[in-house]
């Protein structure tokens, strides 16, 4: 019997993190020059090093910022259309929640960023302790077909440089910090790594409503078991603990945005006016 073959993708970063700046010039640029990263003079439109410019043009899918068009070059979504008019310079918190929550989920572009956030639950690990549960992880998912375990361990350096403040490899020369480290989700204590609860200051309850969006496209509403403990749910997605989800869907019921049935064992939550998750980020962006 052939081996069902499943779309997976480890290190197409060329080994950089994503960098402050990097992706206020793609947003920018794009839209003017869409065949951008097919020109040979990408390096100097964009004015970093060759390697770079293939790094952030995966950075950009991986994101879910844009989509690529063959020859035609690449376009914004219509998410990364709302980030380019409303917060193009990634100032607001809630701009990297949103693109975080999008890659943690992306099992077929970041596959190492989709099993550590919804497959490594331990926490207090070593980076080999962590390579070794994604290892096994990636293994059962892609079913048999071969992969570089050296691009795994790549993966995972970028990852953790990411979103701890403190790197798991130091360049002296290294000056640039990615963005995401301000969202503190990853804790790096003498090389062992955990991950943190959202600070409650740069956390807004408009993301919460954004990921019942998501969650209830097909439906008319969605459970709390799903929404807190699901696959692509608020425990693996942003590491947020049951009682901190349901605070954040009663300050969503009590602002009547949705309407929360704990009764009689349902425990279902329903959206009072049914809201695409567009809608909720462009409403976000106004009202801020």
């Amino acid at each position: 019997m052939a081996v069902k073959k499943v779309k997976f993708r480890l290190q197409g970063h060329e080994k950089f993190a994503l960098r402050e700046g990097w992706v206020n010039k793609a947003l920018i640029i794009i839209p003017d020059v869409p065949e951008v990263f097919l020109r040979k003079d990408a390096t100097d439109i964009f004015g970093i090093g060759s390697n770079m410019v293939k790094s952030l043009r995966y950075w950009m899918r991986a994101y879910g910022l844009t989509i690529e068009k063959g020859a035609a070059g690449a376009e914004l979504t219509e998410r990364g259309k709302l980030i380019a008019k409303y917060d193009p310079y990634l100032e607001d918190p809630f701009t990297l929640w949103i693109m975080h929550s999008y890659i943690s989920k992306n099992k077929e572009d970041a596959t190492t960023w989709f099993m550590y956030f919804n497959h490594c639950d331990a926490d207090d690990l070593k980076k080999s302790e962590i390579e070794a549960i994604l290892l096994r992880e990636i293994k059962k998912y892609v079913s048999g077909q071969n992969f570089s375990e050296r691009s795994l361990s790549n993966d995972v350096d970028v990852l953790l440089n990411m979103y701890s403040r403190h790197k798991e490899k130091s360049d002296p020369e290294d000056k640039n910090i990615s963005p995401f480290s301000q969202l503190a989700l990853i804790k790096n204590i003498d090389g062992k790594y955990t991950k943190n609860h959202p600070n409650k200051k740069i956390f807004s309850e408009m993301i919460v409503l954004y990921e019942l969006a998501l969650m209830s496209r097909e439906s008319e509403g969605v459970s709390i078991e799903k929404a807190v403990h699901g696959e692509y749910g608020l425990t693996n997605t942003y590491n947020l603990t049951s009682v901190m989800a349901n605070d954040y869907f009663d300050r969503l019921d009590a602002a009547g945005y949705i309407r929360v049935n704990r009764t009689a064992g349902l425990d279902m939550i329903y959206f009072v006016q049914k809201e695409e998750e567009l809608n909720i980020l462009e409403n976000y962006y106004k009202n801020r």
